[in-house]
């Protein structure tokens, strides 16, 4: 059961980026499955940090139903989501200028965002990346140590 909830995150999060992408490039108001996502997300780490993880079940349902939904919601714009996302990998993937930069910046948060506020005025667009990534950084690390307290305890 603990891997299903561990699965249930990822499609969460899969599903809170899906509609975040839809709010930006859709004339369509998703704020409630938005907000839902969110929620869910939410609940379903503290389900599985309380070591119940019976409930994922209910989450991966949700999960499904609302990517299923986003099609009904706006067909052009969850294609184009589709679309997007082989190019953004390789564009993220294939930078290698900025691989090193984006690595140290997620790794070590508070380097990322440390260089953001250096290099604000002398160079904006790889101090803008580096903020970013730095942001996420902090994100990730508190999934997943919130993911793996909730597993081990």
């Amino acid at each position: 059961m603990l891997a299903l909830g561990i699965v249930t995150l990822f499609l969460t999060a899969f599903t809170i980026i899906y509609y975040c992408y839809l709010a930006n490039h859709s004339d369509r108001d998703v704020s409630f499955f938005l907000s839902v996502s969110m929620l869910s997300m939410l609940l379903n780490l503290c389900t599985n940090a309380s070591g119940g993880s019976g409930l994922s079940v209910v989450y991966l349902i949700i999960a499904v139903i609302f990517i299923g939904v986003g099609f009904a919601v706006d067909l052009h714009e969850t294609l184009a989501f589709y679309t997007s996302i082989g190019p953004w990998f390789k564009d993220t993937f294939t930078n290698t200028k900025l691989i090193g930069w984006k690595a140290l910046s997620t790794v070590v948060f508070p380097a990322g965002i440390a260089l953001y506020f250096v290099w604000y005025k002398d160079k904006p667009a790889l101090a803008k990346i580096c903020g970013r990534c730095g942001i996420f950084g902090v994100l990730l690390i508190g999934l997943l140590l919130w993911m793996i307290l909730g597993a081990a305890l």
